[in-house]
């Protein structure tokens, strides 16, 4: 009788510790969601607008010297963390000057995508399917473009911990959140994430993409980041394709970047991409 009423205790005090950790189980998926929303919107939500003239360098495997592609992007924000609009215009080299892609991003759909080729005067759409697609022969995707959104993956904070970016000068040691991403629903390329994000800013600093066979397939990490009217803002952009031997290098001119230029959302339309808005590209 005794050691039935000490195992009915057992299974009470084993209960009531359960219960008890399930609000702080809650509170740690509700602060990984909230982290990855700050996250998202430190990325691609930096002012009501925006404009900003890259230059993105593509290294091949093995290659000292990069292929050199500048382009100039503007993009809107339809609600804050919400639908956007992006748009992409061309500059060098020759071969593929005023190439124009329009993104418009949806929360609860697929992106809509386009890509104006000059050289056959084509339109072509860029499926849901091809989102991880290279983007102009790069290592970043399509995706990775216009952001992908915070609630298309569960998200688990794994710990807070410090991580050292190699600068080209100079290592920098950040305070950084640890968090883990699973898509909601199966995609052929991504199997999980894993992103470290900076405490006092929420930018995404180092970013890993893990394929199904449990190899990082792509690399992302964030250099000389700089104040920019009031938004902190990566100046050069690292993706490394480990499994290719890969790289692509994205600096921004800070000279222009800039925030809030008034650019309306009627520039974002498929007219668009064959008679460009160059008023707010300039």
């Amino acid at each position: 009788m005794k050691t039935r009423n000490f195992h009915h205790w057992i299974q009470i005090i084993l209960v009531s510790l359960w219960v008890g950790m399930l609000p702080g189980l809650a509170m740690a998926q509700e602060s990984a969601d909230e982290i990855m929303k700050k996250a998202h919107l430190a990325s691609y939500y930096a002012g009501d607008d925006g404009r900003s003239t890259m230059a993105m360098l593509v290294y091949a495997k093995g290659a000292k010297k990069p292929l050199q592609k500048v382009f100039t992007m503007v993009k809107i924000d339809l609600e804050e963390g919400g639908n956007q609009r992006f748009f992409t215009y061309f500059l060098k080299p020759a071969d593929i000057k005023k190439t124009t892609f329009l993104v418009h991003k949806y929360v609860d759909q697929d992106d809509y995508r386009r890509l104006y080729l000059p050289a056959s005067d084509k339109v072509v759409p860029i499926a849901g399917s091809r989102k991880q697609d290279p983007f102009m022969g790069s290592d970043f995707s399509y995706e990775d473009v216009s952001g992908r959104h915070f609630t298309k993956d569960n998200h688990t904070l794994l710990g807070e911990e410090s991580l050292t970016i190699q600068e080209k000068k100079a290592q920098k040691t950040y305070e950084v959140y640890a968090l883990e991403s699973i898509p909601k629903e199966e995609e052929p390329k991504i199997a999980k994430i894993r992103s470290w994000i900076d405490k006092a800013t929420y930018t995404p600093l180092k970013v890993e993409f893990f394929n199904h066979d449990g190899k990082v397939f792509k690399v992302f990490e964030a250099h000389n980041i700089r104040d920019i009217g009031g938004f902190p803002t990566i100046m050069r952009r690292v993706m490394r394709s480990p499994l290719e031997g890969t790289r692509t290098v994205l600096l921004l001119d800070p000279k222009r970047t800039r925030y809030n230029v008034g650019v309306p959302q009627a520039a974002f339309t498929d007219r668009s991409l064959r008679n460009p808005p160059m008023k707010y590209l300039k």
